[in-house]
């Protein structure tokens, strides 16, 4: 496994645990500094989020999440991911 893709993979890691904690939190929805975070995380990754975080339920943004880490595993020499 390459050194970007362990990179990519854990800031995923990363996201999953703050969603989850957010979660644990009854944060139903992503909030303005959540969403900030996740995006910093995944921009340090090289990947995109392709629409806004903020305001959208934190169950689906998890989902999209686990299927972006999903894809990165299948992946072989992707630079760029989309959720």
């Amino acid at each position: 496994m390459s050194v970007d893709r362990k990179a990519r993979l854990l800031a995923l890691d990363h996201c999953l645990q703050l969603l989850e904690e957010a979660l644990a939190a009854g944060r139903v929805r992503v909030d303005g500094p959540l969403g900030a975070q996740l995006r910093r995380l995944l921009g340090q990754a090289g990947l995109v989020a392709d629409h806004r975080l903020e305001g959208r339920r934190t169950e689906r943004v998890l989902d999209d999440i686990f299927a972006l880490q999903e894809k990165v595993l299948g992946a072989r020499t992707s630079e760029e991911e989309a959720i």
